[in-house]
């Protein structure tokens, strides 16, 4: 994956806060603040059914069972219907 250097305007002081209590690089908060963003975001979308599972796991940068996991951390059931699993039953068979 390419990375790029990005400018954000961020409260400075809220930054340093962070970075002195978790002894850390301000880069490095605001790259676990963006991660923590990019899973929230992903949750919301998931839970407002506006994207399925899978893509909401890759917009949150997880496999399909880590961000399954991470719904069960915040108590979110599954967007799944009967058929859903049925037909996913159904293609995994046709693959084994």
């Amino acid at each position: 994956m390419q990375m790029e250097t990005v400018s954000v305007r961020m409260n400075k002081e809220e930054i340093e806060k962070i970075a002195t209590l978790l002894k850390e690089k301000r880069s490095e908060i605001v790259r676990t603040l963006l991660n923590g963003g990019k899973k929230m975001l992903a949750i919301e979308l998931y839970k407002e059914k506006k994207v399925s599972l899978g893509l909401a796991s890759r917009l949150a940068g997880l496999s399909l069972s880590e961000f399954i996991d991470l719904l069960k951390e915040f108590n979110i059931t599954l967007n799944l219907e009967k058929e859903d699993v049925k037909q996913a039953l159904r293609y995994a068979k046709e693959l084994l």
